[in-house]
């Protein structure tokens, strides 16, 4: 059985939106040993942590959000380099021609960035105490893994001025371009779950700023944008019943814990990452 293996040697930084649940998508992402992938042509997906601290993620899992219980936020640190980052591997068994099958690896690592980044990108980028932090958010980077709570909809404009500051100065900066993956997350919601099959619609409907945004750049960077939705805690039962408990919702998002953690079954975690390594779409 053929195996090719594909390293992204730049790392990917993800980027939340506030309550995004990017440290809790990471620990599932490390938790599962089994995703489940959309794509017919993956016959199994297998997810391996691959330094200590993405194992780290997987004991947090186990003992943080199986027992109903909430990650802390990620806090801001004096250095880029100085958050954490996680190593993992992706090992995909695809079909191919007649009963031929393959094994397809992919490897890369991925910084958990705080959760107000993204809110506060342009105050970061004006101040001289994060001169340095914020020319490390451009520098040798494979890819931006955008996650955002899709109950944050009231809260477009403000991400839009945001986002619209970080791609000026990501096209600036790298006139290659630099692929960006936009997660709607939380998808296992209702008001999310009846639209988890049309990502780009989703966001065009609901983020309508920030998709004009990404938009408008991806014409002077083709094909550098793609859209997903996700959920880290996924449905369960015969109606598909969201699989979390929601303790509070605002404009910013809703916080919400696992329901059943024996019926836990994420979904959309792998194609964002994949694609991000790649620039394929499974």
């Amino acid at each position: 059985m053929p195996i090719f293996h594909i390293y992204s040697a730049s790392p990917i930084i993800g980027i939340g939106s506030s309550a995004a649940g990017l440290s809790t998508y990471l620990a599932t992402l490390a938790y599962h040993q089994k995703h489940q992938v959309k794509s017919k042509k993956v016959l199994s997906c297998q997810v391996t942590p691959s330094n200590p601290s993405a194992r780290n993620l997987s004991y947090k899992a186990e003992n943080i959000l199986k027992k109903q219980l909430m990650l802390d936020a990620t806090q801001f640190k004096g250095s880029f380099c100085d958050h954490p980052f996680y190593r993992f591997t992706i090992t995909l068994e695809i079909k191919g021609l007649f009963w031929a099958k393959n094994t397809e690896e992919v490897s890369f690592d991925i910084y958990d960035m705080p959760d107000s980044l993204l809110r506060d990108i342009r105050k970061f980028s004006s101040s001289h105490s994060f001169t340095e932090y914020y020319d490390d958010l451009f520098s040798d980077i494979g890819g931006y893994f955008l996650p955002i709570d899709g109950t944050s909809h009231r809260e477009d404009e403000v991400y839009a001025k945001s986002l619209e500051k970080f791609t000026t100065d990501l096209t600036q900066r790298n006139p290659q371009g630099c692929p960006i993956a936009f997660a709607v997350t939380k998808c296992d919601l209702s008001e999310l779950w009846v639209n988890r099959d049309d990502p780009r619609g989703m966001v065009q409907r609901r983020f309508p700023k920030m998709y004009e945004i990404l938009e408008n750049w991806t014409q002077e960077n083709k094909e550098k944008v793609e859209y997903f939705t996700t959920s880290s805690f996924g449905v369960f039962g015969q109606y598909c019943d969201p699989n979390s408990i929601i303790q509070s919702k605002s404009k910013e998002g809703t916080l919400a814990v696992i329901r059943n953690p024996q019926e836990w079954q994420p979904f959309g975690l792998i194609e964002p990452l994949y694609w991000l390594c790649t620039g394929k779409m499974l």
